[in-house]
């Protein structure tokens, strides 16, 4: 049975929650069952936030935060040096995240406990570059699954489409293609 654990790290006004919200939904638009939840502290531009995605073939049962992902996705590029991101990461894990760094140097920063992949994407250049402002989650998403194969990147653009109408979804779905293209793995 496949099941998926995703923990995702940002700060606010990045659109944290919003990437696990469109996760799950292109895993449920592909037939899987879906769960997305947040976890932050004070409400504002800036703070920290995580959210949580699980996907499974059955019914998710579990409600608990999520100590040992398969997937974790940083979209702050500031997160992505601080080694407690990836605290609980699963033998064989990826980590996706929004930097300058190639994948190998900030696999070296990290100095995971466990094997796994690292691959980045400088989302916030694409997200600068497409929509014209720094919310690098949908260029980040489209870089997880392409790397992951978590989610069909058809279906994560047909999300951003139907969570901002018109141009604006046309620009997001741009955003995730360029963040499937642009990722590196190492």
């Amino acid at each position: 049975m496949i099941y998926y654990e995703v923990r995702l790290h940002g700060r606010g006004g990045q659109g944290v929650v919003l990437a696990g919200r469109l996760l799950g939904e292109a895993l449920m638009n592909a037939g899987y069952y879906a769960q997305s939840y947040p976890e932050f502290g004070a409400e504002r531009s800036g703070a920290p936030v995580t959210a949580f995605l699980r996907a499974s073939e059955a019914p998710i049962e579990v409600r608990s935060p999520i100590n040992r992902p398969h997937f974790v996705v940083v979209i702050d590029p500031y997160i992505s040096m601080e080694r407690s991101v990836i605290d609980g990461l699963r033998e064989g894990g990826l980590v996706v995240a929004n930097t300058t760094l190639p994948p190998g140097k900030l696999k070296e920063t990290l100095r995971p406990a466990v094997e796994c992949k690292v691959a980045t994407v400088n989302a916030t250049k694409i997200a600068l570059d497409v929509l014209g402002r720094n919310n690098p989650n949908t260029a980040i998403l489209g870089a997880l699954a392409e790397v992951s194969k978590i989610a069909p990147i058809d279906f994560l653009m047909e999300a951003a489409k139907k969570a901002f109408p018109g141009r604006v979804g046309e620009l997001n779905a741009e955003a995730i293609k360029r963040g499937a293209a642009e990722v590196a793995v190492a």
